[in-house]
């Protein structure tokens, strides 16, 4: 039995936007922007480490909702870590 994986649908551009001008006053340079951020299997996405093994020193999660009407995904939150700090955004919907 084969099972199929269906890729989430991309966010809307202006919430990628946002995320590439965070990741220029950041200076971080390794998100992949042709990639969907939403799929958890990207640049986007560092899964945790196995028990006992270090963090990475650069940690990019970007998480999504795509539980809204028609299928669709939003940005919710970003959690990134560069050599020197941790940044955590919430991204919320008025």
């Amino acid at each position: 039995m084969v099972e199929a994986q269906v890729e989430p649908p991309y966010p809307p551009d202006y919430e990628v936007r946002a995320l590439r001008e965070i990741a220029t006053e950041l200076g971080k340079k390794d998100w992949n922007y042709n990639e969907n951020p939403c799929n958890n299997k990207s640049s986007w996405f560092t899964p945790p480490p196995p028990p006992n093994v270090l963090e990475a020193i650069n940690n990019s999660t970007v998480t999504c909702n795509c539980s809204f009407p028609n299928g669709e995904c939003h940005i919710d939150g970003m959690l990134t870590r560069t050599l020197t700090k941790w940044v955590y955004c919430s991204f919320t919907r008025h």
